[in-house]
């Protein structure tokens, strides 16, 4: 059988999502838990929280799920026998994540910030924004983004890549301040060499939903 996992966190509380020896992680609670592998839509740093991680893992019969007991600082939201092919992470099309830029920036010039972003438009990839990394893949380009008034930065992609959104808010951050010009952020993002620019806190970041096809959502 085939479960998924609906969960949250509060990125404080662990030492990021993949398990490591001797560090108090979300993977390795869950795995102590159900006694069994289990499989995250996004590997979250240290820091960084959760509204909507997504778990996958396989187990012969359905655990008692009402009656585990999770450590503090980590909830789950909802469980369901999942789609016999459904993977947490491979089947996933899309996360959504929400950075609060006054996590470090607690006034600056959102407009400003706003037309640096739009300068992302037509990229086919974002490469430049991304720390370097073992695989070296290319960061898509983000689906949609949104950055209200009070600093919340709203972004969407088909997948994002190590430390990718907290380059982007510490280089909004930095457009925001006046430190840095809005058209820089293009420049930056092109780039074919890792990110050598500010990188925002964890604590401000907040994986809040993961897409799937419709006919592999375990939480339609």
């Amino acid at each position: 059988m085939n479960f998924a996992l609906l969960l949250a966190y509060d990125g404080s509380a662990f030492r990021g999502w993949q398990k490591q020896p001797g560090l108090s992680t979300v993977q390795g609670a869950l795995e102590e838990i159900l006694g069994h592998t289990v499989q995250g839509a996004s590997r979250t740093d240290a820091g960084v929280a959760a509204e909507g991680q997504v778990a996958s893992f396989r187990s012969a019969s359905a655990p008692e799920f009402p009656a585990l007991r999770f450590p503090e600082g980590l909830r789950l939201l909802r469980w369901a026998e999942a789609h016999p092919s459904f993977h947490a992470r491979a089947s996933a099309i899309g996360k959504r994540y929400r950075y609060r830029m006054s996590s470090f920036v607690p006034r600056g010039d959102w407009e400003r910030a706003r037309t640096a972003l739009r300068g992302l438009l037509g990229l086919p990839e974002l490469s430049g924004l991304a720390s370097p990394s073992k695989l070296h893949r290319p960061a898509p380009p983000l689906s949609s983004w949104s950055l209200d008034d009070e600093g919340i930065l709203l972004v969407e992609a088909r997948a994002f890549r190590k430390h990718q959104i907290r380059n982007l808010a510490g280089h909004l951050g930095a457009v925001a301040l006046g430190y840095a010009s809005p058209e820089s952020l293009r420049e930056l993002a092109a780039r074919h060499r890792p990110w050598m620019g500010a990188t925002a806190p964890a604590h401000g970041l907040t994986l809040v939903e993961v897409f799937y096809p419709p006919e592999m959502d375990p939480f339609p």
